[in-house]
């Protein structure tokens, strides 16, 4: 049988076909990610990217050639995660500029839009590597336009240009250090060739009913994928591939030799669209702006609408610096060493999930595998991820730079929530969230939707608990915190819930308000109070109520008489000698906040120094600057809990 031309229907069933392949195949690739850095998710981001298309494409229905790519190109820019994600979103949108015009095409002209596609994407990369997926695209796309120049039958072309691009997967191992000393090939270049099995089985065979039972009995057409699968196999744990771990990980020996998580620690990535309607973003400057930032940068798209993968150490730098091009949204940053290290713990019992409002410090957080969902701020028009795109220090900048700006927050989108429940799911039998008084936000039950989905969703249906730690900053933070060492001892849900809950009914927490307007703003304090408090020269000591509501608990004088009085608040809770876990946080006032943990370390047993940390943003919009917060559990006497 000759296949002389591709239409839009046989191109539409043969992307879906290829892109369900690459969703199947994402645990296999998650445990084979060594480069750029082992982080275990190259599979679920390019699962994201092939999820999407797959669906759109279903959707429309039988379109013409030309329209049916541009339909998998936007669809693969929306849905485009991580390094390989965008690079495979940029291919495709690479083919509709080429092809968007077209209703059947020939060999040669498929061909020739391969080569043109496949140089696109190279020049969307800031530093290409060989060995990756490029190499395995530079490597199909010459194969393809090779064979298109001898041979019009589909069949023929891309049956030997599949064949090229095997060869270019092995290569990968010997074209980069990393992959060679890991002793594996390149996850993104795997799943590329992935889809071309997809593709291929499509051709050959024809009907899409057909191509799971192809999938799933090997035969002469599919001994390649055979092939790919052992490999991967090869680095993948027993137990990790066992129904209960739900989730190979990667084996010691591979995360060894693939090392740190590189010189770059945050993965970030947004959509950047054209300021208006009729203007364009200036690709070029925008790239060589990025290029100093950080590495493995992809800019994919186009210059009405794109987006940008970067790894980098400064993820609201880059936010800041590419806002002035366009205006962004679909704002992501994950942790990469944290997701290293979650990666390598997989088959855990539970996980711990808590968002940024919580203000766990960074270093327990890393050390205690917490994962963390961001709240939204929008402040002077602009919208910001709390923390992980607006820092505590660059948030207090801007209110001193804006004194009569009101920031106002939001919960995190359902997207945010259902990429770390997925990441958590995958790396443990059950997750804990643990969030901020539901009393006071509608986050906690923004993660209760979420958390309920993606456990169906991974097949782990009850496997996400949800705990309303009844309070805020420190104070869920404390709560998380015996949650956490309770998971990382290998509790299970169940018992982690009881830890927390027992310890969110014995957290107290202490706020003192120097400035009065984020409070008046939010409307957790009158007007004709605070005017009143404004007039006398006194400040409120807040605390919360069971639920965890702001109550006042005491009055003081003066701006800067918040720690007596804090510390008078707390030797009537608490008398001084006893033992306490405390934890202080503060907003623009380290050094007072400094002074409030050292008195504290000196009155009562702590357990080793009192750490200091910085009020998130979300917060810190409402306490105001300058505002105390001291959270803490009494503990036995001698010191434990």
């Amino acid at each position: 049988m000759k296949i002389g031309y591709i239409d839009g229907n046989r191109l539409r069933r043969a992307l879906i076909v290829g892109a369900e392949r690459l969703m199947e195949r994402a645990a296999q690739l998650n445990a084979i990610n060594v480069f750029p850095v082992p982080d275990g998710d190259t599979g679920t981001n390019m699962a994201s990217t092939a999820r999407s298309i797959a669906i759109a494409l279903r959707h429309s229905g039988p379109l013409p050639l030309g329209s049916s790519l541009r339909t998998a190109a936007d669809s693969a820019l929306a849905g485009a995660r991580g390094n390989s994600g965008a690079i495979l979103a940029q291919f495709i949108q690479g083919l509709a500029e080429e092809l968007g015009e077209e209703i059947r095409i020939t060999t040669r002209r498929f061909a020739g839009a391969l080569r043109a596609a496949s140089a696109r994407t190279r020049a969307a990369l800031g530093k290409p590597r060989e060995g990756t997926i490029i190499t395995l695209l530079d490597d199909w796309a010459l194969a393809a336009e090779k064979e298109a120049a001898a041979s019009d039958d589909f069949l023929v072309v891309l049956g030997r240009a599949h064949d090229a691009a095997e060869a270019s997967l092995a290569r990968t191992t010997e074209l980069l250090p990393e992959l060679k000393k890991a002793g594996v090939v390149d996850a993104g270049a795997q799943g590329f060739f992935h889809v071309l099995e997809g593709i291929m089985a499509f051709i050959a065979g024809g009907r899409l009913r057909d191509i799971g039972a192809r999938f799933r009995h090997p035969g002469p057409s599919t001994e390649r994928a055979a092939s790919a699968e052992a490999q991967a196999a090869t680095v993948v744990t027993a137990d990790a591939m066992s129904p209960e771990a739900g989730h190979p990980g990667l084996e010691a020996s591979v995360l060894a030799a693939a090392g740190e998580a590189g010189n770059y620690r945050f993965c970030t990535e947004f959509f950047a669209n054209a300021l208006s309607e009729t203007g364009a973003i200036d690709l070029p400057s925008l790239r060589a702006a990025l290029e100093s930032l950080g590495d493995s940068l992809v800019v994919a798209g186009s210059s009405r609408r794109l987006r940008v993968h970067i790894h980098t150490n400064r993820p609201s730098v880059v936010f800041r610096l590419a806002s002035s091009f366009g205006e962004l949204s679909a704002m992501k940053v994950d942790d990469m060493e944290l997701q290293r290290r979650i990666v390598a713990r997989s088959g855990r019992t539970c996980a711990l999930l808590i968002d940024s409002a919580v203000d766990l410090p960074d270093d327990e957080r890393l050390e205690l595998l917490v994962e963390r969902v961001p709240v939204q701020v929008e402040l002077a028009g602009r919208r910001w991820l709390d923390r992980d795109g607006l820092r505590p220090e660059e948030f207090v900048s801007l209110l001193h730079a804006m004194p009569s700006a009101q920031p106002s927050t939001s919960q995190p989108s359902p997207a945010d929530f259902a990429r770390k429940f997925d990441l958590l799911l995958a790396s443990a039998r059950e997750v804990v969230y643990v969030g901020i008084a539901e009393v006071l936000s509608g986050t906690l039950e923004g993660g209760r939707r979420s958390g309920a989905e993606r456990a169906r969703a991974a097949g782990k249906p009850g496997a996400v608990s949800v705990l309303d730690s009844r309070s805020i900053s420190v104070g869920a933070a404390l709560v998380a915190r015996r949650a956490a060492q309770a998971a990382a001892a290998g509790a299970d849900g169940a018992a982690v819930l009881r830890v927390a809950k027992e310890a969110a009914a014995a957290c107290r927490l202490l706020v003192a308000v120097p400035e009065l307007a984020g409070l008046i703003r939010s409307g957790r304090l009158g007007a004709v109070k605070g005017l009143v408090l404004r007039a006398f020269g006194l400040r409120p000591l807040l605390g919360l109520d069971k639920e965890g509501r702001p109550i006042a608990v005491g009055l003081y004088a003066g701006a800067r008489r918040g720690i007596p009085a804090i510390l008078a608040s707390l030797a009537r809770s608490l008398p001084r000698g006893r033992g306490i876990e405390a934890l202080v946080a503060h907003v623009d006032a380290p050094e007072s906040a400094s002074a409030l943990a050292k008195a504290i370390e000196k009155g009562w047993k702590t357990r080793g120094p009192v750490k200091v940390t910085s009020v998130c943003p979300a917060l810190a919009a409402h306490a105001g600057l300058g505002a105390l917060v001291l959270a803490y559990l009494p503990t036995a006497p001698g010191g434990e809990g």
